[in-house]
């Protein structure tokens, strides 16, 4: 608060009719003439991530957050500080100062890559923290016009900071200030502070100026006003209410960081009035939602960065739509600092399972009997990219029905039989080391070879077969694979194989795991126009991939999931502004955005059920067809389920096939008689299961 005989900057000129003239003026640096869009500290954690991110293998587990990394960087400005008045001088230090102690205390002591290695990291990190006070910071809105009130024979900027001038100037070069101010003067460079009143006093021993004669103009009571009256200097309380209480709203913001997010999103909602259209009312729900995709592809930057990947290849299909994510936030300069290279890779289940079979036998095809334990012939040879019908006739001769689900065909003598008979494996295997001999021909168009490299992949999720398929394929690489969500995996994993997920992995923990009971709605929304790759082709000069299109899905995608995801795309600056000011990492979007995605799920919106029940879902890989959701039970069906246990049943696959209960009581397509006769039926259920 202001003190009522403390002049003010606004009122101090209309209180003197003539104006007094100096022969010296200062002015503070921040909050007078410059200001932040953040709290201070933000720039300081800014920093912490680019050491979190680059040194990740180095720093000790308990250091490898920003957050952590800043307690430790306050307590190396405390030591210097301290350290500094035992010399008989103000708790003041310098940047290179700090940054080698915060090394120190954060474990990279002696550094790991050698003295010239850590003079070259003090240099990035003063590039890096001055580029970011470079982003946040701003000119105050009415400083010039209250500088031209007075007059003095000389101009300086006074700080309290442990940049040094140089760097001071630097920032009000930016911002057009500079030219206000002959040079500057900063705590840091000479050991004394404003707080303690003995940088006014040195200054006017060097300047040879008398206090009586020196104005300041300065926001912060005790540095600038109260320490400065301490010594005779004039002084004025700079404090225009508007900047004030921005301020005031962003220190609150500092801590309390959940609820500025929850703000944030805010400012992106669009109501949903009747006055918009629908493909209007489409893309506001994907602004809404836009948090749970942005946090997921930052999470993806800051995982490639700490585990050294070179590039990241993102997958077909959802890929296609992250990577234009990931893209825009790059632009954006979302980190302050350039994440790994993308390259889409064009692949799926079908297209690197059967070149990934290291041979042609039951023990490899449990890769795929772990995820369908019930499969047809039919589907099996679907799954492996070939052609049914070339086995027709040898299936007959071993009684198997190609369309007729086996359950446990690793167990079932007809099949077992059937995959051992010498036409069938002559035709399979060589079929195999075709699509082996395709699979690698277009990988190497992609960069990718049987060499050591730390390969990162990006995919929806959610075993990560694919990515076990390339790992095989490529047993040389290590394959950093980067999941929206994981499942329980089927398989044993491949040795150079590491898989991490931003939302809920089930390997490791049960949070969050009703996400997973539905994931097809999540998979459609991030889908792209562009098909399912089924294959590759070898031609004298070229690789071709061939994918295949469903024109039904593709309307489903034109009339609502393209609005959606514009909805997203249009929130990408203003999420990168947000995330790269305040230095908000994604571990602390994840909670928000994992309820997102829960509100997502359970309360949809009309246009996202209506959407879903009108595709068909391709399950061609181990079904070895597609699931329409279209098809429905009868009310009848419901009614005779109330008193048979055998429509019961039917009622239970049925749901379980359908995969989003919560969809289908909520979509405006299905008849109300029907909806409501299930939640019926659903309710007595509960209430019967609870008595028992």
């Amino acid at each position: 608060m202001k003190s009522d005989s403390i002049p003010d900057a606004t009122n101090y000129a209309k209180d003197h009719q003539a104006t007094p003239a100096y022969d010296l003026l200062t002015v503070d640096v921040w909050d007078t003439l410059l200001r932040r869009r953040c709290h201070p500290d933000s720039v300081k954690l800014h920093l912490s991530r680019y050491l979190a991110l680059h040194y990740a293998n180095h720093l000790p587990p308990s250091c490898r957050d920003s957050w952590s990394l800043l307690q430790l960087r306050q307590q190396a400005e405390k030591e210097l500080g301290d350290i500094s008045r035992s010399r008989g001088f103000d708790d003041e230090y310098q940047h290179i100062e700090v940054y080698r102690r915060w090394l120190a205390l954060a474990g990279l002591h002696p550094f790991p890559h050698g003295k010239a290695a850590l003079e070259n990291l003090l240099v990035t990190l003063e590039q890096v923290e001055l580029a970011q006070e470079e982003y946040v910071s701003y000119a105050d809105p009415t400083i010039v016009a209250t500088l031209n009130q007075y007059s003095a024979q000389q101009f300086l900027f006074l700080s309290d900071f442990y940049l040094p001038a140089s760097a001071i100037r630097t920032l009000l070069d930016q911002h057009q200030l500079s030219h206000l101010f002959s040079e500057g003067v900063v705590s840091c460079e000479i050991g004394l502070n404003k707080r303690s009143g003995r940088l006014y006093r040195n200054l006017h021993q060097m300047r040879g100026v008398q206090p009586e004669r020196h104005l300041h103009i300065g926001d912060n009571l005790l540095a600038d006003v109260t320490a400065a009256h301490a010594v005779g200097v004039k002084a004025i309380h700079y404090m225009p209410h508007a900047e004030h209480d921005r301020r005031q709203r962003r220190e609150a913001d500092f801590h309390a960081r959940a609820n500025a997010l929850r703000a944030a999103i805010q400012e992106l909602h669009v109501n949903q009035s009747s006055r918009l259209s629908a493909h209007q009312q489409i893309a506001g729900y994907g602004r809404s939602c836009s948090l749970l995709l942005i946090a997921f592809v930052l999470y993806v930057m800051e995982r490639a960065i700490a585990d050294g990947v070179t590039r990241l290849y993102f997958f077909t299909r959802e890929g296609e739509f992250f990577q234009n994510i990931y893209q825009k936030l790059a632009d954006q300069d979302v980190l302050g600092f350039s994440p790994p290279s993308t390259v889409l890779l064009q692949v799926s289940r079908i297209a690197t399972f059967a070149g990934s079979l290291r041979e042609f036998s039951l023990a490899e095809l449990m890769r795929l009997w772990n995820q369908y334990s019930v499969q047809s012939p039919n589907a099996l040879f679907k799954s492996l990219g070939m052609n049914p019908d070339l086995f027709k006739d040898q299936a007959i001769h071993y009684k198997l029905t190609m369309t007729q689900p086996v359950q446990y065909p690793w167990r079932d003598q007809r099949i077992t039989v059937f995959l051992g008979d010498e036409r069938v494996r002559t035709e399979i295997e060589q079929q195999l080391s075709q699509k082996k001999k395709e699979l690698l021909a277009y990988l190497a168009t992609a960069g990718l070879f049987d060499q050591p490299e730390k390969i990162g992949i990006v995919d929806i999720g959610w075993r990560g077969t694919i990515q076990d398929n390339l790992a095989y394929a490529l047993p040389q690489a290590t394959w950093h694979g980067y999941y929206l969500a994981l499942n329980h995996y089927l398989n044993s994993q491949p040795e150079n194989v590491l898989k991490n997920a931003f939302g809920p992995n089930l390997n490791q923990s049960e949070d969050y795991c009703h996400l997973l009971d539905c994931v097809a709605p999540i998979e459609m929304l991030c889908n792209s126009i562009n098909g399912s790759v089924v294959g590759y082709g070898i031609t004298e000069d070229n690789v071709h991939v061939f994918r295949e299109i469903d024109e039904q899905e593709n309307r489903i995608h034109k009339d609502f999931i393209h609005q959606f995801q514009a909805g997203v795309l249009d929130t990408v600056p203003f999420w990168a502004d947000f995330i790269r000011t305040h230095a908000y990492s994604s571990d602390e979007l994840r909670p928000v955005a994992l309820e997102i995605w829960s509100s997502l799920i359970e309360q949809p919106p009309s246009f996202l059920t209506q959407a879903y029940f009108r595709l068909n879902h391709n399950e061609t890989f181990g079904v070895g067809s597609f699931d329409d959701k279209r098809r429905l039970l009868t009310k009848s069906d419901i009614l005779r389920a109330f008193v048979s246990r055998k429509y019961r049943l039917k009622i239970h696959n049925f749901l379980e096939a359908n995969g989003w209960l919560p969809g289908l009581l909520a979509c405006p397509d299905i008849d109300p008689a029907f909806r409501n006769m299930l939640r019926r039926y659903l309710q007595i259920r509960k209430l019967r299961n609870f008595l028992r």
